[in-house]
């Protein structure tokens, strides 16, 4: 039940890492995918059956349309407060671009599990993200942004949109 989760924290967090714009607060859109969970720590709440609380490190590529930027790759720690099917999300990353300089973000949302017949399922989850600065170009970084992610059985990626002010 919890394996599940994992991918939607990646695909979540993914939403997040983006590329800017050169201009200030340009709005700018991408794609988070290709996540890969490093590692979980897990625990079950004593006395509340069904409610767990997860810390993931986790990686995934960020894609943006602008140029400059162009592809991310990002790492992440997040945590998951889970009850029953749905869940809270939060978490830092750094987002590595191939110029060698580097942005971080947080993020906090909520994922929804809607299981399907024949054991498929669906998994949403939106948010909101806040970029915390950086170092080279994206040293003084700042501005917010949502993002929703949506997954099946047969994957799903995470959709972001922001309008970051450097």
């Amino acid at each position: 039940m919890q394996t599940r989760h994992v991918s939607i924290v990646l695909a979540s967090v993914l939403a997040i890492s983006v590329s800017l714009p050169v201009a200030a607060a340009e709005k700018v859109t991408g794609v988070n995918k290709d996540f890969q969970a490093i590692s979980k720590t897990s625990a079950n709440i004593p006395g509340q059956p069904g409610h767990t609380f997860d810390q993931n490190a986790i990686v995934w590529k960020s894609v943006s349309s602008n140029p400059i930027f162009g592809e991310a790759w990002v790492s992440a720690i997040a945590q998951l407060d889970t009850t029953g099917e749905d869940a809270k999300e939060r978490g830092y990353a750094t987002n590595h671009y191939q110029s060698g300089d580097v942005s971080y973000f947080s993020w906090e949302g909520a994922i929804n599990h809607t299981k399907k017949d024949g054991g498929d399922f669906e998994r949403v989850a939106r948010g909101t993200f806040t970029w915390l600065g950086g170092n080279g170009k994206f040293k003084t970084i700042k501005g917010s942004g949502t993002y929703t992610c949506k997954f099946t059985s047969k994957g799903g990626q995470c959709d972001w949109e922001g309008e970051p002010e450097m």
